[in-house]
């Protein structure tokens, strides 16, 4: 018996094994991490690692990255970007528990801990075209470099003796300069300067050198003394793959498509149908095993109750041969006296033999029932788990949305689990016939699948077909992914039917999506430029012509974006794909291709037809406004009337007439935009707008007192009026707080003359005065903003504007004072002449300005 409990427990081994095994398999990563949330920051400039999209939302390689550590970890990740300088001082601060996007040198290892490296960046030379000679650091000396704020190439460059840098806050800013012509050399990445150069269209003007100044690799960092995160941080990313992290790499560095076997769907897929199999597996041999138990019990028990037979027949024969015996020896017993003693002792004997086989009978019966309770109750514990186990298959084909069938080919009738009746929507008296089925499968699709279905059985294939089927309890329609097989008897006639059925809806949704995604525009809705190709190339066909393409601009979006918004500027571009979706007909194919650019493609349409199109749409965009806004766009068009003509050329010819248009459209535009931009910030601050008027008052003393020309006067007082008009984009919540502002509200309200200089620079005739409204918060000993300019570096104009907004600044009334009295003011102003102010134009304010004005009065 002994080799028998010893096969047994070796199949129950086994079996537990597997079943522990599938449990680990499945819950491998269910580990919750030490570590529950990490906050990150990054330069937010600096593509494709990094950057902002027209939307202002952060993306990225690193991004990518970072999003699938957070799946692979189960860590939530909080990432911010903001410029490289600000984003190295808030992690000194320890505002965030780790940098990214950062690069070694010696100074920053003895603050932070590296983690492993992820990228590698070539950092070249970029030089204007009518630059040459420049190759190396050394043919640097003498020229003016241009680098981003708190980047490892200062220290370089200071290494090797270049100390005439400018520096930047952003890589997008070096760019914009080098488009001023600001900046004619800078030394930035690679892939970040090339994408800004590219955007800005001034790739062909500049150049780079064939050799990098220096290489470095991009690390994320943790501040000294948090040792805690870096091994979490190492150990998530290592769980990503190669090809994780190629997919990543292919769709920033240009190839998206992935492939089927890494999509996380088809790896669900395998993992659901690989556990339902071993789950099936296990069942099967915990069946075979139980099965060949029970044989072996049956066959123990049946030995068992032989050896139990043959006993009781030994028992008779024996107490057969002891009655006779007793006969004969009680017959003998008279003549026999002699012998008594001898006779009796042998009686006494055959007692206890008899006695003895009666004990180990007993026993023999006792371990027999228990041997038959302990395989009874093995028997009980067997059918218990295989319960728990077709549970667990009902729970996890339910979990899946996969259920399961077997069809009788002959008779038509088929039979299926609870979980394919929950999602084909029936109960179990629903009739299970072919004409119930094909009630359940969707009127499209009856046929395709009958066809499907007589192929697979003239092939002898298996089953695998999608298709929709419209639920009966509820009569929504759902899609499902068949799989199955048939089964042929010994005369290879069909007799059988068997597969899995599983609701796919929510990937066919999916799948959908994606598509629209990929043809339209996120912000507007219309087509977008993949589209837009495809359709060229197939309406570019002789029964289309003429053919005309036409292209628009919206004017005005950057000023608009600048000075509101970007959500204003989304909603005005909402707006004018409304207006072009109305005024154009059904057919017709309108397109964005990008930031305030559309494209419309009218087939079989002539040049007269177009301007009626043209003109209808502008008729609708008059009527347009967002808040105070107007719409306005700029059209250009040609038509294609014979196949000969370059349909890319005419294309390109639409776009130049749409540019001629722009430039007489566009200035008027601007102009009716900036007094728009002036009514707006008046009407949301009225303080804002008397304190304008008085500084352009004080403005126009002062160059009156000056003996400036009539025009250099005007130009002065128009300067006051306009010089906080970049406070447009400021919340209007920090400029009308009554307390003081925080640090963050400060430098916040700091960036208003950069937004009035861009703001004012796109309008013809006003380019001085947007330079001198970027300057008028400067100060005469340089510890101004935004440039840092000193002295006599200043034009006139800002100093003056300086002094009159500070005099009106102190004796105007605030929520958190009251105003200053004119003797406190001018004490003041004297206080900071020479620092501050130019001390000779505050002399000259004082006793011209001021006191005069003080003696009209009297």
């Amino acid at each position: 018996m002994r080799p028998l409990l010893n096969r047994q427990n070796y199949f129950l081994f086994w079996i537990l094994s597997l079943t522990f095994l599938l449990i680990q398999a499945t819950h491998v990563n269910a580990a919750p991490p030490e570590i529950k949330t990490i906050s990150v920051v990054m330069d937010d400039s600096y593509p494709p690692y990094a950057f902002r999209d027209s939307q202002g939302n952060l993306q990225g390689i690193t991004l990518d990255q970072w999003k699938l550590f957070e799946q692979k970890t189960g860590i939530k990740v909080t990432i911010t970007g903001m410029n490289w300088n600000k984003a190295y001082e808030s992690m000194i601060n320890g505002e965030f528990d780790v940098i990214d996007t950062i690069s070694y040198n010696a100074d920053r290892a003895k603050i932070f801990d590296y983690s492993n490296p992820y990228a590698t960046i070539d950092v070249p030379i970029f030089f204007h075209k009518s630059i040459s000679g420049i190759t190396d650091v050394k043919s640097l000396k003498g020229f003016t470099v241009a680098v981003k704020k708190g980047d490892n190439s200062i220290h370089f460059l200071k290494e090797n003796g270049i100390t005439n840098i400018e520096e930047y806050d952003t890589a997008e800013a070096i760019v914009q300069a080098a488009k001023d012509q600001k900046a004619v050399i800078f030394t930035i990445g690679k892939p970040p300067a090339l994408y800004y150069l590219y955007k800005s269209g001034i790739q062909d003007n500049f150049n780079y050198s064939s050799s990098s100044l220096y290489t470095s690799q991009f690390f994320r960092a943790i501040y000294k003394g948090h040792s805690g995160f870096m091994p979490a941080i190492n150990n998530g990313f290592a769980q990503i793959s190669e090809s994780e992290y190629e997919a990543i790499d292919k769709k920033w560095f240009g190839l998206t498509n992935i492939p089927f076997y890494e999509h996380p769907l088809f790896r669900v897929s395998v993992i659901v149908v690989g556990t339902v199999f071993l789950v099936a597996l296990l069942l099967f041999i915990w069946n075979r095993t139980l099965r060949r138990m029970v044989q072996q019990k049956t066959n123990e028990l049946r030995s068992a109750l032989r050896t139990k037979e043959q006993v009781e027949a030994e028992i008779r024969e024996l107490n057969a041969e002891l009655e006779n015996r007793v006969i004969e020896r009680t017959s003998q017993l008279e003549d026999l006296n002699s012998e008594l003693e001898e006779s009796n002792a042998l009686l006494e004997e055959e007692i206890v033999k008899r006695e003895n086989v009666e004990e180990e009978i007993r026993a023999l019966n006792e371990e027999l029932e228990d041997k038959i309770r302990m395989r009874t109750s093995q028997l009980d514990q067997l059918n218990r788990i295989l319960a728990q186990h077709n549970a667990l298959l009902s729970e996890s084909q339910r979990v899946a949305r996969l259920g399961s069938y077997v069809t009788d080919l002959i008779t038509r009738e088929w039979q299926c689990s609870p979980a394919l009746e929950e999602i084909l929507g029936i109960d179990p008296i629903y009739p299970h016939t072919k004409e119930g089925w094909m009630r359940i499968v969707h009127p499209d699709w009856r046929a395709p699948l009958s066809n499907y279905f007589l192929q697979i059985k003239n092939a002898q294939q298996r089953f695998d077909f999608e298709y929709k089927i419209i639920r009966i309890n509820d009569g929504e329609e759902r899609w499902v992914h068949e799989l199955g097989k048939v089964e042929f008897d010994q005369q290879v006639n069909r007799v059988r039917l068997i597969g899995m059925i599983q609701d796919v809806t929510d990937r066919k949704r999916t799948e959908e999506e994606i598509i629209y995604l990929s043809f339209h525009d996120q912000l507007t809705g219309l087509y977008n430029r993949r589209f837009f190709e495809e359709e060229l190339k197939r309406l570019d066909v002789v029964r289309n012509y003429p053919l005309t393409l036409v292209m628009a601009d919206v004017n005005g979006l950057k000023l608009i974006n600048d000075s509101f918004g970007h959500a204003i500027g989304d909603e005005l571009l909402k707006n004018v794909a409304l207006v072009l979706r109305k005024g154009c007909r059904g057919d017709d194919i309108i397109a964005r291709l990008g930031g305030d650019e559309f494209v419309i493609l009218l087939p079989n349409t002539d040049a007269a037809q177009t301007e009626q199109i043209l003109k209808r749409i502008n008729t609708l965009a008059s009527q347009e406004r967002v808040g105070s806004i107007e719409l306005s766009i700029s059209f250009g068009y040609e038509t294609k009337r014979y196949e000969k003509e370059d349909i890319r050329e005419l294309l390109k010819k639409a776009e130049d007439y749409m540019y001629k248009r722009k430039l007489f459209e566009g200035p008027s535009i601007r102009g009716k935009t900036i007094e728009t931009i002036i009514r707006t910030l008046h009407e949301k601050n009225k303080r804002e707008e008397q304190h304008s008027y008085r500084v352009s008052a004080l403005c126009q003393s002062m160059g009156e007192a000056l003996g400036l020309l009539e025009g250099e006067v005007q130009e002065l007082k128009n300067v006051g009026l306009l010089h906080d008009i970049g406070k447009i984009a400021i919340d209007e919540e920090i400029l009308n707080k009554p307390g003081k502002l925080t640090h963050e509200e400060w430098e916040e309200i700091k960036r208003h003359p950069e937004i009035g200089y861009r703001i004012l620079s796109t309008v013809n005739g006003m380019v001085e005065i947007a330079e001198y409204v970027l300057a008028h918060h400067e100060r005469w000993d340089g510890l101004g903003y935004p440039r840092g300019l000193k002295g006599e570096e200043l034009p006139l104009q800002p100093r003056i504007i300086a002094i009159a907004d500070a005099y009106d600044a102190m004796t105007s009334a605030r929520s958190y004072r009251a105003a200053l009295p004119n003797k406190a003011a001018i004490a003041e102003l004297q206080k900071n002449a020479g620092i501050q102010f130019d001390p000779e134009l505050v002399t000259l304010f004082i006793d011209k300005v001021i006191n005069a004005s003080s003696d009209d009065i009297l």
